[in-house]
This record gives C-alpha cells, sequence and structure tokens, in this order.
C-alpha cells in the first residue's frame, strides 16, 4: 500500500509541474520596454528606515543596543520603572477609590504614553524635530545598495517583478521620517526626482506614491503648481497604490473627536484594532480594563487623545496630511488656535489646500501628459477606534473615497441599491466600457479615473505588499508602456480582482526550493515537490480564485510543517495519512487552559453584563 501511495504522489507530482511549465504567465504578453525609465518608489506611514542620533551617531539604549523605529522607546525595563514611578500611585488610587479625583490617574497615564511613544520625535513650533530624527536616504539606485538596505527595502515592497523585468538599476526609493515636515518632504522629493533623472541620465522618471506617499505626492503636485512647472517634465507616470489622497477617516477622527466610546467597541472590539489579533491579550486587557469605571476609563482615553496631539503630534505637519479636509476645519479649530501654532497653521492651511486641489492637479498632470494609474483595496471596515467606523467603505485603514478619488460606495458589505443613480460619471465612452463591481459594492465611476484604477475586494491596507498580483501589477504598469488603461489586459489584470496574502508563502517556496531533499522520505519529497508545483501555478494565476490560494497554500503549508516537524524529531515519520493533512496542535497544558478561561471569561462577561466597569455592573 506504501508503495502505490509513493507512486501515485510522485506521478500527480511530475504531471503537475508538466502543467505548471506549460502555463505561460501571460496569455498576451507584457510588452517589456526597451528602455525603462527609472521608477521611485514614495513609501507609506513609518515604511521608511528612521534612526535616532546623538551626538551625530546612532544612539543607543540602556542595553546597548540602537533604537528602534517607529518610536524609538526605551527598553522594557526603563518603561517599566517610568510607569510606575510616574502612573502607580494614581492608578491605585483611582482603583482603590473607584474614582479618579482630579484626574490625576488620567494625565498620569497620558504623560507616560507620551513619553514612550513620542517623546524622542517631538516638533518644534516650526513643525521640524527637536533631536536628530534622520531617515536613511538611498543615493543610489537599488542594484548599488547594501544588504541591509536592499533587504529592508524589499521587505516593505517586493518589487522583485519590476526589476527582473526593467533591472535593478532602474529602482530608487526616495526616504523620509513620517512625522516630519510635510514641505520639507515634498521639497526633498522634488530635489530627489531632480538626482535620479542626473544619476540615471534619463530626462523623466516614474513614481509610485503608496499610502502616506499619496499625501506626500498631492504636496508634490501642489508645489509643480505654486512654481508653475510642468509636471511632464520631470515625471513620465504615476502608479498611485492605496494612496491616501484625502487622509484618512482614523486620522481625522480621532483629531476632531477622539477615540470612541461605545461600549461595544471599547469592552469588545476597541483593544483587537489596537493591539492586534491575539485573542489572550486582548481579552485579558478588557478584563483589566473593568477594573476602572467606565467613566473615568472614557475620561482616561480622552485626555490621553488631547494630550499625546497638544504636546506631541500637532506640530507635525506630515500627520496633518493625513488629516480629511472634511475634519480638518473642526480639528485645526480644536488643536491650532493658539499663539505656538501660528507657523504650523500656514503650513497645515497650505497643505489642505493642496489636499482639496487634488484631483485638479492630477488633471492638470495628465493633460500636461502623465499617465495617471491607481490601484485600491476595498470592502475591509476601518479599524474599530472611531465612531464612523461602520459607515464608509474602506481598506481597514484608508476611506475608499480618498484612495480611489471618489469612487462611490454605501459602506462594508453593502449593495448599491436598484434604483441607484450616479451623481456623475468619468467614465470616457459609457455606452461600450463596463466598470460593474461584480460585487456590487462600488460605482468606480464617480472616481476620477475609472479608465485608469483597479480594485480588490476584501484586500486589508497594511497587507496589500503581500498581494503578489498587485506588486505584479504596479510593476508592468511601470515597465510596459502599453499597458494604458484597465482594458490593455484585462484577462490578466482585470479591473476588479481579490485579495491574496501570498508573501510568506513566496518566501517558504524559495526556501524549499534549495532544501536537500535527499535527507526525507519520498513520500515527503513527492509531495513537497507537487505541493510546489500547485503553488506556483496558483501564482502565475493573476486573476485571483480566492478557492484555488486556498488550497493551494493548504497543502504546501501541510508539507512544510510536517518537514519541520520530522527535522525537530531528528527523523520521526509522520504517518501517511497526515502527510497531506496535517494539523496545527499544541499540547494540553495549563497555560493553554489559562488562556481560554481568559478568552471565555472577558467574551461571557460582555454577553451578560455588557460594558462598564466592575463597580458598575455590580455596583
Amino acid at each position: 500500500m506504501k508503495k502505490t501511495t509513493k507512486l501515485l504522489a510522485l506521478v500527480l507530482s511530475l504531471v503537475m509541474i508538466a502543467t505548471s511549465l506549460s502555463v505561460a504567465s501571460f496569455a498576451v504578453a507584457p510588452v517589456i520596454d526597451d528602455d525603462c525609465l527609472p521608477t521611485i518608489v514614495i513609501p507609506g506611514l513609518f515604511q521608511s528606515e528612521t534612526q535616532y542620533y546623538e551626538n551625530d551617531k546612532v544612539a543607543l539604549d540602556s542595553n546597548g543596543q540602537p533604537y528602534k523605529m517607529p518610536f524609538f522607546m526605551d527598553s522594557t525595563t526603563d518603561i517599566v520603572i517610568s510607569a510606575v514611578s510616574e502612573a502607580l500611585i494614581p492608578i491605585a488610587s483611582l482603583l482603590v477609590k473607584q474614582e479618579d479625583k482630579d484626574e490625576k490617574a488620567a494625565y498620569a497615564l497620558a504623560d507616560v504614553l507620551g513619553d514612550v511613544l513620542f517623546s524622542k520625535q517631538q516638533l518644534d513650533e516650526t513643525g521640524h524635530f527637536i533631536n536628530d530624527i534622520r531617515a536613511t536616504k538611498y543615493e543610489n539606485s537599488f542594484d548599488k545598495l547594501s544588504k541591509h538596505d536592499r533587504d529592508s527595502i524589499l521587505d516593505h515592497f517586493p518589487m522583485q517583478y519590476y526589476m527582473e523585468n526593467a533591472g535593478e538599476d532602474k529602482l530608487f526609493v526616495f526616504s523620509y521620517a513620517s512625522l516630519d515636515n510635510m514641505i520639507d518632504i515634498a521639497n526633498s522629493l522634488y530635489d530627489y526626482i531632480q538626482f535620479v533623472k542626473e544619476y540615471s541620465g534619463y530626462d523623466r522618471v516614474n513614481i509610485v506614491p503608496v499610502s502616506q506617499g499619496g499625501s506626500v505626492a498631492n504636496a508634490l503636485l501642489q508645489i509643480y503648481a505654486d512654481r508653475g512647472i510642468s509636471v511632464s517634465d520631470d515625471i513620465n507616470r504615476i502608479v498611485y497604490v492605496v494612496p491616501a489622497l484625502n487622509g484618512s477617516t482614523l486620522v481625522g477622527e480621532v483629531f476632531e473627536y477622539g477615540i470612541i466610546d461605545d461600549d461595544h467597541e471599547l469592552y469588545r472590539d476597541l483593544l483587537p484594532a489596537l493591539l492586534g489579533s491575539d485573542d489572550f491579550t486582548n481579552e485579558l486587557v478588557n478584563l483589566v480594563l473593568r477594573l476602572m469605571p467606565k467613566a473615568d476609563l472614557n475620561n482616561i482615553l480622552d485626555v490621553a487623545v488631547d494630550e499625546l496631539v497638544n504636546n506631541y503630534l500637532r506640530y507635525s505637519t506630515a500627520l496633518w496630511g493625513l488629516c480629511p479636509t472634511e475634519n480638518y476645519p473642526g480639528a485645526r479649530e480644536k488643536y491650532l488656535t493658539d499663539n505656538s501654532t501660528s507657523q504650523i497653521v500656514v503650513q497645515t492651511d497650505w497643505y489642505n489646500q493642496a489636499a482639496l486641489n487634488s484631483d485638479a492637479n492630477i488633471l492638470n498632470a495628465i493633460e500636461d501628459g502623465v499617465e495617471v494609474f491607481d490601484i485600491v483595496d476595498y470592502n475591509v471596515p476601518l479599524y474599530h477606534v472611531v465612531d464612523s467606523w461602520d459607515d464608509v467603505q474602506a481598506d481597514g485603514i484608508i476611506q475608499v473615497d480618498s484612495t480611489s478619488m471618489g469612487a462611490f460606495s454605501l459602506g462594508v458589505d453593502t449593495p448599491l441599491p436598484e434604483d441607484y443613480v450616479p451623481t456623475h460619471s468619468n467614465c470616457t465612452d459609457p455606452e461600450n466600457h463596463d466598470h460593474t463591481d461584480p460585487n456590487g459594492i462600488m460605482d468606480v465611476c464617480t472616481g476620477l479615473l475609472p479608465e485608469h484604477t483597479f480594485y480588490f475586494y476584501g484586500q486589508n491596507h497594511e497587507q496589500t505588499a503581500s498581494n503578489d498580483v498587485i506588486m505584479k501589477l504596479a510593476s508592468t504598469l511601470l515597465f510596459d508602456s502599453t499597458f494604458t488603461s484597465v482594458h490593455s489586459y484585462p484577462d490578466k489584470f482585470p479591473q476588479f480582482n481579490n485579495a491574496r496574502n501570498t508573501k510568506k508563502l513566496m518566501q517558504r517556496i524559495n526556501e524549499m526550493k534549495n532544501y536537500d531533499t535527499s535527507t526525507l522520505p519520498a513520500t515527503y519529497t513527492a509531495e513537497l515537490q507537487g505541493a510546489i508545483a500547485q503553488a506556483e501555478m496558483m501564482l502565475d494565476n493573476t486573476v485571483i480564485d480566492i478557492d484555488e490560494v486556498e488550497a493551494a497554500q493548504t497543502r504546501f503549508n501541510n508539507i512544510y510543517n510536517v518537514i519541520k516537524d520530522y527535522e525537530a524529531t531528528g527523523g520521526e515519520e509522520t504517518p501517511d495519512d497526515t502527510v497531506t493533512n496535517k494539523e496545527n496542535t499544541a499540547y494540553l497544558d495549563f497555560s493553554y487552559v489559562l488562556k481560554d478561561l481568559v478568552v471565555i471569561l472577558s467574551k461571557l462577561l460582555y454577553i451578560f453584563c455588557g460594558g462598564g466597569g466592575f463597580s458598575d455592573i455590580f455596583g
């Protein structure tokens, strides 16, 4: 029976490999320009490597390690000592008395948070860092950078497909500190474009603004407008990737209104949004929060936001660039009205006008001869941090109205009504073009550039770079000048596509391709080869089939885990029937039982008692 199983696995693997080799990556192959123009990536929030310096040297913490971005926090020991010394007594008083008299606990916690997160990145009244904060500058093309810099860049921007076709010498990355001065950043980008032109010998470049990079691009285009310079003198194509062209509702509403205080969100969804997906940690913190009365907890959150913005963030004009134009007047009135902010408000007013001019500046660039494309994620709710999280269509971080230049939707998972009538359409040929969202959620024709905007359903903003199809799409737009609209390659790059996160899978495939399989049982080797072939067939398919993706990932991860277990046990074989059906199991020990109990207790407490602290519920 084992011989039959092994033979069958080998035959299937050979068939899969042969099939994968016969499948072309493109039914219509993309055209690789003979002489591709250089491309400059403009990173998003905290995607540029940034370091904290003292006395012209990289500063070290008390453990002798360089401070790490994005917050340059002290060692855990130092943080604990600081928190205990500043906040222990007022917090203890709150817990004992169930009252935060004179808001001492609220301000103590706010001070600790501000000191821990932003003290080293504090800015002055002109919008510049007080301390020496520097983003790593890349004054060479990618092929001439150090291994450290190359690895750092590819971790955020897996642009291998672009470099395979255009060349490593054509890729450049503009870096900046995300909390820095927006006007300085935009002027530096303008200068960097001139540098790349001179360095490469080309008259024009392509730019790829990613996330917050979209805000920087707004400022850049406004600089061209203010100086009366044609954008096409420098730029050939702009390929936006999930750009914050009108900021993020998360930033705007936190600045204008503060953090959400609804029971459901506060005691169930806020912590997962802020801390991540670890159920145990989230539910444990939720239980701890119940030690405080709800009113005091809400006040602590409000005071924390106000103190952080007032003392640390309101002087960051780059961060103000993420405040949507509709939130800006209220947030400006709240934080930018005293004498200390007179220079800041001049700069933020200028940027807010640049955001209001975004569509006009983009259309002017197009009229000048610049080609503009946009890649948008959609149908992922905003993190549950602000009141309107469930009112807007988003990608988890940015509302789609911002990333898509105005496409219309009623919200996540909310179909457009049958009697829906659009206010306008920007389609250039409505009689012959079909821009219908197959999910019935988006009217993309109200967006500024329906012929040049691509949509990925269910793709989370933070995992955009993990979607290899998005990276291939952006890359092809950069090296193929015949790729001119959503109609160019509909069979390979349709206007509407789906989410997939394959970065880790691709890394593991590369790892296992170099694996010495001579040490493995034959069944393992055969299954590994078959799983790799199936995964590569899936990766070649740029029209994303969710079931195909799940099947390929599951099969590969199963055999990957089997092989890793085989290594760990020193060559102990897994039973044949689990080679293709490996389950992740955990030993039943007290720690797992305790974690489960904490999660269950927290959820049951909310179900039966609702929101509030213990004194609110049982007092």
